[in-house]
């Protein structure tokens, strides 16, 4: 009997070719799209799965207010980690993490130097907080002395060949000093898992830096994880919390503001320390400093939601084409009748034809995720396609998702078709081609959806042109970023000088950070003021011409000064500071940072970004070249150059370089390539967004133009009537393409709530962002309408133009 199924399907799909082509490549579409989609959504939901013991690492994080400022950092207090381990009897083990978000280091080996950005220190107790063994050396010992490093499989091949690196030694320069200092490795471990938040090549010993390190209670600036012991309940591992910094924070808090914790926190300050497990992390933390960008687990489950609405639309066009279909299987299915075949059999038949049609569609799917996923993986920076011998671990699953859409996809029209009573099918020859409230609403689907992307998309990408183009406060073109400056030494104003008398160069200044990358913190307050009205403000080091340089606009004094001796310890606002300090008339203003410096304010400069439009502008203080801080003005060298010889000015910078620092690598980066980076994950999601938007109209045009095919060739008699009697061509295309038009409008009209509802909440995670008007919704429509209209008047068209005669022969 399967036997005989096999071969009237196989028969079946070769007679009608068309039919077949539309629906295989259909369905293989919607699998394809389905496919790579869950191999993104899998490696999303994988994040820090791959640990020992995944389920009991935490991370500890830090909820800080201070006046108006409220900051949830990723960062904590240095003491905390040590303190949890030794009073928290159900904490196994407890680890700090730390690198240097000023710059790079620089790493040598013998005659080869690398710059390192992915350069991290550790307690020697990390290895057992993240159960992680190491290929050589011992991890209980590895970073227990100070200036010890284990590296990752990739590094030592990088550093050392083959050769064992045990024992070897790497000269290390960090961002904030000139000073080298020689590491020795005492451990190699597997390189990271793909899927982790952590991101480093090199891990040091956390003991190297703690003598130069804050160990205060009040300032934040590591990564605190903790293995807790099994079965702890993280909730009340996070109510002991608050007691914890009470005891050992408390009194720093009376030292440092005058005042109780109680009062402290009266006053809506704060230090509020919570967990969050390890595998939340990546997608469902909202946190500041992370050690690398974050995802949205609303992303992925909105693209969870479009692959299960791809696969709907193939199997819906399936079941459009296979009901529309019916009037010429209705002969075939009386007289099966007739001749003795049960319903049940008929069932069988059909449901055989679209079990062969789904699995042949899905080993197309498959070739296709496998040919097209590397391009795709490449274009959106996500993992589309399988790797080496995951195939065969998918099988299951993938004859699954066969079975399935075969039986989902097939069940309809095989219950549909098997119905046709053989009496009256044979005695009209055909079963009448009324028509179907289910076939149009069909169509509203998947026109509403396709709608839907659409608008998505057009949202998506005016978000990120309105991010990439929006006025930052300063002039970000044309501003080249020399990194590792500090290593000019004595030589550095020579070098600036040097850099100046390059033809191409306009400008040159020197500052410790830069807008779009991690910019430093501190609590100030007017000099003179009671403690506890200090205000956590950002701040950077900035020299002379740092100002004109970036052209940032001075609304009111002046801007920093080489002939002003004292403008070393001058200081300038932004706005937003100005205002939360509450000076009517800044200028001259003493600006105190304790245990440091006492600032004046020479001068007050609009507002700009330092960071992504996420957030709104905050208090910003541009420190004079403090001569206690030598170093840290120094960190990067910025110049501003021309565009008409840009590669020429780019070589003289990089002989200049090489003059000065020949030891050290020339290393720049383009000020506004730096904010563009900031929204790469919004670029990727809108390039995702327009990849399945292009599936979904393309796979609603499919059913819509085998739709009007199947409509046309109904109705080849009706045309060729009124053809005879005067109908234009032009009115034929009308009366073929009005009511599927009606639908397509009608899916439209549906479809712009549920957009709303889906864009706002994305719209609302950016402080600055663009007005959800009628715009996309028009230009959606627009684009949808007209695709549809060249999709339906195709087919109509060509039987509007046929030739009446053979019409009216037609049957």
């Amino acid at each position: 009997m399967l036997k005989n199924y096999l071969t009237i399907t196989l028969r079946s799909l070769r007679k009608h070719r068309g039919y077949t082509f539309l629906n295989l490549f259909g369905l293989a579409i919607g699998m394809a799209c389905c496919v790579a989609i869950a191999l993104y959504v899998r490696g999303e939901l994988s994040y820090d799965q791959s640990y020992d013991g995944a389920e009991n690492i935490y991370r500890v994080v830090l909820d800080f207010r201070m006046q108006e400022l409220e900051m949830q950092t990723a960062y904590s207090a240095r003491p905390l980690g040590p303190t949890l381990a030794t009073d928290f009897p159900e904490v196994e083990h407890a680890t700090r993490l730390w690198y240097d978000p000023s710059g790079q280091m620089t790493v040598r080996s013998g005659d080869q130097a690398f710059p390192e950005d992915r350069f991290f220190f550790a307690d020697s107790t990390f290895f057992e907080v993240f159960g992680m063994p190491l290929l050589q050396g011992d991890p209980q010992t590895a970073l227990r002395a100070p200036f010890t490093v284990v590296l990752t499989e990739s590094t030592v091949r990088r550093y050392f060949g083959e050769t064992n690196p045990i024992g070897q030694t790497l000269a290390v320069r960090e961002p904030s000093d000139r000073d080298v200092f020689e590491y020795t490795v005492t451990g190699v471990m597997a390189n990271l898992p793909t899927h982790t938040h952590l991101d480093f090549d090199l891990l040091a010993s956390y003991t190297t830096q703690r003598q130069s390190r804050s160990e205060s209670w009040l300032g934040f600036g590591v990564y605190t994880y903790v293995r807790v012991r099994p079965g702890t309940d993280p909730a009340a591992l996070e109510a002991k919390l608050p007691v914890l910094f009470a005891t050992y924070g408390g009194p720093q808090i009376s030292e440092s503001f005058g005042t109780t914790l109680e009062a402290f926190e009266e006053a809506g300050n704060g230090y509020r320390y919570f967990v969050q497990p390890i595998t939340d992390i990546h997608l469902r933390s909202t946190l500041e400093d992370e050690p690398t960008p974050t995802g949205d687990v609303r992303v992925v489950y909105l693209f969870a939601a479009i692959a299960v609405l791809v696969l709907l639309l193939a199997c819906v066009n399936f079941i459009n084409l296979a009901t529309a279909r019916a009037a010429r299987r209705a002969q075939e299915v009386g007289v099966r009748k007739t001749l003795g075949s049960r319903r049940s059999q008929l069932v069988a038949q059909f449901l055989t034809e679209s079990m062969l049609m789904s699995l042949g569609a899905l080993a197309l799917a498959v070739g296709i995720v496998q040919i097209v996923g590397p391009l795709l993986s490449t274009a959106t920076g996500a993992a589309l396609r399988f790797a080496p011998g995951d195939i065969t671990g998918y099988a299951p699953l993938l004859l699954g998702l066969g079975v399935l859409v075969g039986i989902g996809a097939g069940a309809y029209p095989a219950f549909y078709l098997s119905a046709f009573r053989p009496m009256a099918v044979l005695k009209s020859h055909r079963a009448k081609g009324r028509r179907s409230w289910l076939r149009d609403g069909l169509v509203v689907f998947q026109f509403g959806i396709a709608m839907a992307l659409i608008v998505c998309t057009v949202v998506v990408y005016g978000q990120t042109q309105f991010m990439l183009e929006k006025q930052l406060g300063f002039e970000a073109e044309q501003v080249v970023v020399l990194e590792g400056a500090e290593v000019m030494g004595p030589q550095g104003e020579a070098f600036r000088t040097a850099l100046r008398a390059l033809p191409g160069v306009v400008s040159v200044t020197n500052a410790a950070q830069v807008p779009g990358r991690h910019v430093d913190g501190a609590v100030m307050r007017i000099a003179g003021a009671p403690d506890d009205t200090g205000l956590p403000i950002e701040y950077t080091y900035a020299s002379f011409d740092f100002v004109e340089t970036l052209g940032l606009e001075v609304v009111a004094g002046r801007s920093l000064s080489r002939s002003v001796p004292s403008d070393s310890l001058a200081v300038l606002l932004n706005e937003m500071a100005v205002q939360q300090f509450g000076l009517t008339d800044p200028i001259g203003a003493q600006i105190e940072w304790p245990g440091e410096s006492v600032y004046t304010v020479v001068g007050v400069v609009r507002d700009f970004h330092v960071a992504s439009l996420h957030r709104e502008i905050g208090p910003m203080a541009l420190l004079g070249p403090d001569p206690r801080n030598t170093n840290r003005p120094n960190l990067l060298a910025i110049a501003r150059v021309d565009q008409a010889d840009l590669p020429g000015t780019l070589a003289a910078v990089e002989a200049t370089w090489s003059r000065f620092a020949p030891q050290h690598p020339f290393l720049y980066t383009f000020l506004d390539d730096t904010f563009a980076q900031l929204y790469e994950a919004e670029r990727r999601t809108g390039r995702l967004i327009t990849l399945f938007a292009g599936l979904a109209v393309l796979l609603a045009c499919f059913g819509l133009f085998g739709l009007t095919a199947h409509m046309a060739a109904q109705r080849t008699k009706e045309i060729g009537v009124r053809k005879v009697l005067g109908a234009t061509v032009s009115g034929i295309v009308l009366l073929l393409s009005r009511d599927f038009i009606k639908l397509v409008i009608v899916a439209i009209a549906l479809a712009v709530p549920v957009s709303i509802l889906v864009l706002r909440p994305w719209l609302d995670g950016f402080a600055y962002q663009i007005a959800l008007g009628p715009t996309p919704f028009l230009l959606a429509g627009i684009l949808l309408l007209v695709i549809a209209l060249v999709t339906v008047s195709t087919q109509a068209l060509r039987a509007a133009t046929a030739d009446p005669i053979k019409a009216l022969h037609h049957e």
